[in-house]
């Protein structure tokens, strides 16, 4: 069935979703002109350097509908969260049969609530404290579930250390940053956040049937060389990403204390982040100068 083909998994939704895009972006064009003046407002609050004005209320234009619906049909911001999670189990499930093109998909659909649960919080005014800790708590479980999946799948390879790596880091990223904020180093920086995880690991699961079929003249099965690829980049970006955050907020605390010896975290932070490194190369270049302009004065 052209359903169920390798080349249909992977780009058959792609094409249905660039139509609605294309489509949609149209409409709204011609015809959504009052409602572009509506959804002004709205969209001034999400700022993005990569998105124009126009694409912005596009994009507030048809999420607030679904929004609204969501919230006319009393589904509250938790209730979004745990139908976002429930993807979780299957996908996990998938992951572990080898379904890596389904997986990716449930695993995009499933983080795509996480779009509408803030929304509807927003548009119905139920955002809480609360509700956010429980939406963050959730993703983590989410993650958590995917990583089991494919740690079952690679129980075998060697790429089963780089989805506990992947695991831990991904834990890890959001764990400094929580407890940056609890002792008042907030901490965004750092590649490797949730959502960029998930498209690495989702798309390239996504694309992966179709590289298998690519593969097949040259392999007689072929390994899932783009998940692979996605797992192995994940573990190490999560992990690093994590040391850069305790260095720096490890850094600012030992800054506020004022300590006459530099501690260890405030000697790795001139070489792990680009102020450090500014910092050391002036200084640097201060002392060599310094050094040559008294060596003239010496030999004179």
């Amino acid at each position: 069935m052209i359903l169920l083909s390798p080349l249909w998994i992977s780009f058959g939704p792609i094409l249905l979703i660039n139509a609605f895009v294309l489509t949609s972006v149209a409409y709204f064009a011609l015809t959504g002109k009052g409602d572009r003046h509506k959804a002004h407002d709205a969209a001034h609050r999400h700022t993005s350097k990569f998105l124009n004005r126009f694409f912005k209320e596009w994009w507030v234009w048809w999420t607030d509908p679904v929004a609204l619906a969501m919230a006319k049909a009393r589904m509250t911001p938790n209730i979004i969260t745990m139908i976002g999670f429930l993807f979780s189990p299957l996908t996990a499930i998938l992951f572990a049969l080898g379904h890596f093109g389904y997986a990716g998909w449930m695993m995009v659909v499933g983080a795509t609530f996480d779009l509408f649960d803030g929304r509807v919080a927003r548009v119905t005014g139920k955002e809480t404290k609360s509700g956010e800790f429980f939406d963050s708590v959730m993703d983590r479980i989410s993650e958590g579930i995917c990583f089991i999946g494919l740690a079952y799948y690679f129980r075998e390879s060697w790429i089963f250390f780089f989805v506990l790596a992947g695991l831990l880091g991904s834990m890890l990223v959001s764990y400094t940053r929580a407890k940056g904020d609890s002792v008042g180093v907030p901490c965004k920086s750092g590649s490797m956040q949730r959502p960029e995880r998930i498209v690495y690991i989702g798309v390239s699961s996504i694309l992966q049937p179709a590289a298998t079929l690519l593969l097949l003249p040259f392999f007689a099965t072929p390994p899932p060389f783009l998940v692979m690829a996605a797992i192995v980049f994940v573990g190490m970006m999560t992990n690093a990403t994590t040391v850069y955050r305790m260095i720096y907020i490890m850094n600012v605390l030992d800054s506020k204390m004022h300590l006459e010896n530099e501690s260890i975290p405030q000697i790795m932070s001139k070489f792990t982040t680009h102020e450090g490194r500014t910092q050391l190369w002036e200084q640097t270049r201060k002392e060599f100068l310094e050094k040559l302009e008294a060596k003239k004065r010496i030999q004179k």
